[in-house]
């Protein structure tokens, strides 16, 4: 399968921003990605059409994203923050898929099994970031710090 990254808003060297669609013009999601010049990093990636879940296009549009950003400002840290409600009240359980599988593991996984068992924790680790530093953890919002 073909995947069109089609840019969604005006792009600069540490903001990206697409709209994915397949080889017949298919929506699948979007994924935008923002870095600065202290090396963070923050991403967000949504494969919205049910069709294309779980078939490795979040890792792929994340990586695509992550590789421009660290080519301009060059990536040491990855926030990760993961709600309920607003923009992924849609959503199953009305949360962020990465805040839906969280939960539902810490109540049988460690913390840090839990982090990386969700989607964001499983693209980090691939790329060679294997610690975490939980800032924040309510049932609304969990937010994350990866390093390498």
């Amino acid at each position: 399968m073909n995947i069109n990254y089609i840019e969604s808003e005006s792009i600069s060297d540490d903001y990206v921003s697409y709209q994915i669609t397949n080889e017949a013009g298919e929506d699948i999601g979007t994924a935008e990605g923002s870095g600065n010049k202290n090396g963070e990093f923050v991403s967000i990636i949504k494969i919205y059409n049910p069709k294309f879940q779980r078939a490795g296009l979040g890792f792929h549009s994340f990586k695509k994203v992550f590789d421009e950003i660290n080519s301009n400002y060059p990536i040491s840290l990855i926030r990760a923050s993961w709600h309920k409600g607003g923009e992924f009240k849609d959503f199953e359980e009305g949360m962020s898929t990465n805040l839906l599988i969280f939960q539902r593991n810490l109540k049988t996984m460690s913390e840090e099994e839990s982090v990386f068992s969700t989607p964001t924790g499983k693209w980090v680790k691939n790329i060679g970031y294997k610690n975490y530093n939980l800032l924040k953890n309510t049932d609304e919002e969990v937010i994350l710090n990866f390093t390498k």
